[in-house]
Protein backbone atom coordinates (compact mmCIF):
# COMPACT_ATOMS: atom_id res chain seq x y z
CA UNK A 1 0.00 0.00 0.00
CA UNK A 2 1.24 3.31 -0.26
CA UNK A 3 1.47 6.12 2.54
CA UNK A 4 0.98 9.15 0.66
CA UNK A 5 -2.02 10.10 2.02
CA UNK A 6 -1.36 7.78 5.99
CA UNK A 7 1.64 9.55 6.10
CA UNK A 8 1.81 12.93 4.17
CA UNK A 9 4.40 11.95 2.13
CA UNK A 10 4.37 12.23 -1.68
CA UNK A 11 7.27 9.96 -2.11
CA UNK A 12 5.17 7.13 -0.58
CA UNK A 13 4.08 5.26 -3.80
CA UNK A 14 3.64 1.69 -2.90
CA UNK A 15 6.73 0.42 -5.50
CA UNK A 16 8.87 3.08 -3.26
CA UNK A 17 7.62 1.98 -0.02
CA UNK A 18 8.22 -1.63 -0.85
CA UNK A 19 12.08 -0.55 -2.00
CA UNK A 20 12.37 0.75 1.35
CA UNK A 21 11.68 -2.53 2.85
CA UNK A 22 12.90 -4.73 0.76
CA UNK A 23 16.39 -2.72 0.56
CA UNK A 24 17.32 -5.38 3.45
CA UNK A 25 17.37 -7.97 1.85
CA UNK A 26 20.74 -9.47 0.37
CA UNK A 27 21.11 -8.31 -3.47
CA UNK A 28 21.44 -11.73 -4.77
CA UNK A 29 17.83 -12.27 -3.58
CA UNK A 30 16.38 -8.48 -5.06
CA UNK A 31 18.46 -9.39 -8.52
CA UNK A 32 16.54 -12.60 -8.71
CA UNK A 33 12.72 -10.57 -7.45
CA UNK A 34 9.87 -9.43 -9.35
CA UNK A 35 8.41 -6.51 -7.99
CA UNK A 36 4.50 -6.85 -8.95
CA UNK A 37 2.39 -3.59 -8.74
CA UNK A 38 -1.45 -2.94 -9.89
CA UNK A 39 -0.12 -0.47 -12.22
CA UNK A 40 2.66 0.77 -14.20
CA UNK A 41 5.39 2.94 -12.24
CA UNK A 42 5.56 6.23 -11.98
CA UNK A 43 8.63 8.53 -13.11
CA UNK A 44 9.84 8.67 -9.50
CA UNK A 45 9.70 5.07 -8.84
CA UNK A 46 11.65 2.94 -11.27
CA UNK A 47 14.94 5.01 -10.14
CA UNK A 48 14.10 3.18 -6.34
CA UNK A 49 13.56 0.17 -8.40
CA UNK A 50 16.95 0.44 -10.19
CA UNK A 51 19.04 1.41 -7.16
CA UNK A 52 17.58 -1.34 -4.79
CA UNK A 53 18.73 -3.99 -7.82
CA UNK A 54 15.46 -5.81 -8.36
CA UNK A 55 15.68 -7.41 -11.75
CA UNK A 56 12.08 -7.50 -12.78
CA UNK A 57 8.73 -5.12 -12.75
CA UNK A 58 5.23 -6.53 -13.66
CA UNK A 59 2.45 -4.10 -13.30
CA UNK A 60 -1.59 -4.32 -14.37
CA UNK A 61 -2.51 -0.90 -15.17
CA UNK A 62 -0.96 1.42 -17.85
CA UNK A 63 0.08 5.11 -16.48
CA UNK A 64 -2.49 6.54 -18.16
CA UNK A 65 -5.59 4.36 -16.72
CA UNK A 66 -5.38 5.70 -13.07
CA UNK A 67 -5.28 9.11 -14.15
CA UNK A 68 -8.76 8.68 -16.31
CA UNK A 69 -10.18 7.73 -12.81
CA UNK A 70 -8.68 10.96 -11.09
CA UNK A 71 -11.36 13.47 -10.21
CA UNK A 72 -9.62 15.95 -8.03
CA UNK A 73 -10.98 18.01 -5.33
CA UNK A 74 -10.31 21.52 -4.75
CA UNK A 75 -7.32 22.04 -2.16
CA UNK A 76 -5.66 18.65 -3.11
CA UNK A 77 -2.13 18.97 -2.89
CA UNK A 78 -1.65 17.48 -6.37
CA UNK A 79 -4.66 20.00 -7.80
CA UNK A 80 -2.92 21.36 -11.10
CA UNK A 81 0.44 19.67 -11.07
CA UNK A 82 0.37 18.07 -14.38
CA UNK A 83 1.54 14.73 -14.27
CA UNK A 84 5.40 13.95 -15.10
CA UNK A 85 5.11 11.51 -18.21
CA UNK A 86 7.56 8.84 -18.41
CA UNK A 87 7.39 5.05 -18.57
CA UNK A 88 9.35 2.96 -16.43
CA UNK A 89 10.70 1.76 -19.73
CA UNK A 90 12.67 4.72 -20.50
CA UNK A 91 14.40 5.24 -16.73
CA UNK A 92 15.41 1.58 -16.85
CA UNK A 93 16.61 2.30 -20.76
CA UNK A 94 19.00 4.92 -19.32
CA UNK A 95 20.54 2.85 -16.61
CA UNK A 96 23.71 0.34 -16.84
CA UNK A 97 22.01 -2.52 -15.99
CA UNK A 98 19.02 -4.51 -17.79
CA UNK A 99 15.79 -4.68 -15.64
CA UNK A 100 12.82 -6.78 -17.61
CA UNK A 101 9.56 -4.97 -17.74
CA UNK A 102 6.30 -6.74 -18.15
CA UNK A 103 3.00 -5.19 -18.61
CA UNK A 104 0.08 -3.85 -18.88
CA UNK A 105 -1.82 -6.86 -17.62
CA UNK A 106 -5.79 -6.42 -17.83
CA UNK A 107 -6.83 -7.51 -14.56
CA UNK A 108 -10.06 -6.42 -12.99
CA UNK A 109 -8.53 -6.64 -9.28
CA UNK A 110 -5.86 -3.95 -10.30
CA UNK A 111 -8.46 -1.51 -10.87
CA UNK A 112 -10.53 -2.27 -7.67
CA UNK A 113 -7.66 -1.60 -5.61
CA UNK A 114 -7.98 2.05 -7.20
CA UNK A 115 -11.48 2.48 -6.20
CA UNK A 116 -12.23 5.82 -3.95
CA UNK A 117 -8.32 6.73 -3.84
CA UNK A 118 -8.74 8.77 -6.57
CA UNK A 119 -11.63 10.59 -6.31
Amino acid sequence: MNSVVTEADPTGHAEADLVRLAGRLPRGVLAGSTLFTSTAPCAMCPGAVYWSGIGRVVFALSGEEPAAMADPEPGDPESGIPPLHLSCRAVFARGGRAIEVAGPFPLASATEVHAGFWT
